[in-house]
């Protein structure tokens, strides 16, 4: 499914359902931390770009199948940027200690984070690269460190983020970091696992020495030159294919801790079989049955129940983005005109009716996958039930109108539909119109 309302300056959006490994660059290093799910289990509601209401499902099914793997937590160097900031943090006068000392020591590494992207901007600068480059994609604030670059910055004061801690590095990946055994919740203390990452990662060559860095994490003036950072960032980027084979290898053994992530790289079986195609995904499930393991069961329950839902909810998010391309303007437009884009159901009551038998021939699938996807079959079943264009139209903006309505913005009050249900006509919002008739989305291609 494609990404609503992306930024091209500001990486941090991602695509909605795919299962992937990394980058190409990143190939030298096959680390299996897929992107599952662009609905991210930190999001708050307020942000939610969920139109039609399956944020809970997807949210259940990518943490079903890769606990503590999110749709932004796609750049496994993330984690060794983090202990590594630990790690100096220790070595600095009086860092926090303590078994609920956590929040105040991933605070205190924010600096880091922004000294390190810095360092990755002046790099990615000096090379000339586009913002796709492997240095610095999926980069979290990519477009603060650019303005940080342009002032010529050569510390961590600048800004990063309206609220780094929550959304920059180490808030988007510290539930990564706490399943793969690197870190300890409360405290943010370093495990021993976490440690030697740590150490491999500040052990790269090129990468500057201790005192340095400690003295730069210390904000002492004029620590590290344009020159160094320059060259720091071309070996402590994200671009994973640089890292050195301990820190790999620390990686590969963080990212493998959970039974579930073993499980399911095992099933994948390699980088050439994780596209976002649906007999790709069919592979999986045979792969993960035929494993005769329970839990890896239980993981192909979920798969064979998600190829359905996203079948569906693919189909009804088809119908709702040609509505979309009605105007650009905020000016109404008549609900014949509406209707003639929505077009007639088609095959949303089969569609329906296959996610329904998918749940009951799957009795073993976990609570958690099953209600969610359950609650939003009821909720879309009087949208599938329609029996012309303009019955489709109404039931599928009235649902729109009650999945919005569910949200509240940063005053706290309800979100304001994408596209308002009017007697006779409909108005589509500025913000969220498409300025041209949307490609519909390939049957099974979407995941």
């Amino acid at each position: 499914m494609r990404n609503w309302a992306r930024n091209p300056w500001h990486s941090d959006d991602s695509p909605i359902f795919t299962l992937t490994y990394p980058p190409q660059a990143d190939s030298q290093m096959p680390l299996p931390l897929p992107i599952i799910s662009a609905w991210d289990p930190r999001a708050t509601s307020s942000g939610s770009l969920d139109p039609l209401g399956a944020l809970r499902a997807y949210t259940a099914i990518a943490t079903t199948l890769l606990p503590g793997a999110t749709t932004i937590t796609t750049r496994p160097r993330y984690l060794s940027w983090v202990c590594a900031g630990l790690r100096l943090l220790d070595e600095l006068p009086d860092p926090p200690r303590g078994g609920q000392a956590g929040r105040a020591r991933r605070k205190r590494i924010l600096p880091w984070e922004r000294l390190i992207a810095l360092a990755t901007g002046w790099h990615a600068k000096a090379e000339k690269v586009g913002i796709d480059h492997p240095c610095w994609q999926a980069l979290r604030g990519v477009s603060y460190v650019r303005t940080a670059v342009s002032e010529k910055k050569t510390s961590f004061d600048f800004g990063m983020l309206k609220n780094q801690a929550g959304v920059g590095g180490v808030g988007t990946y510290w539930v990564t970091l706490v399943q793969g055994g690197l870190v300890e919740d409360a405290s943010a203390r370093l495990t021993s696992r976490g440690e030697a990452l740590a150490e491999a990662f500040l052990s790269t060559k090129g990468t500057p020495p201790r005192a340095k860095l400690l003295a730069a994490l210390a904000g002492v003036k004029g620590a590290m030159s344009v020159e160094e950072l320059t060259s720091w960032g071309a070996v402590g980027s994200l671009d994973a294919s640089v890292a050195g084979a301990p820190e790999r290898r620390h990686l590969l053994d963080a990212l493998l801790e959970s039974e579930t992530h073993r499980r399911m790289a095992t099933a994948l079986g390699g980088a050439t079989r994780a596209h976002s195609r649906d007999d790709c995904f069919k592979q999986l499930q045979e792969r993960l049955a035929a494993s005769r393991d329970e839990l890896a069961g239980t993981l192909a329950t979920v798969v064979a129940v998600t190829r359905p839902f996203e079948a569906l909810h693919g189909a009804l998010l088809d119908r709702f983005d040609r509505l979309r391309s009605a105007d650009t303007n905020g000016r109404p437009v008549a609900g014949d005109i509406a209707a003639g884009l929505v077009g007639a159901p088609g095959a949303l009551g089969d569609l329906a009716a296959a996610l329904r038998a998918s749940l009951d021939e799957n009795p073993a699938l976990p609570r958690a996958v099953s209600s969610p996807v359950r609650q939003f079959l009821v909720a879309v079943e009087p949208v599938c039930q329609a029996k012309d264009a303009a019955s489709l139209l109404v039931e599928l903006l009235r649902h729109h109108e009650r999945v919005q309505s569910g949200k509240s913005d940063p005053s706290r009050q309800p979100k304001q539909p994408w596209v308002e249900l009017r007697p006779r006509e409909v108005l589509v919002s500025p913000r969220f119109a498409l300025d041209a008739l949307p490609t519909p989305r390939p049957v099974g291609g979407w995941m």
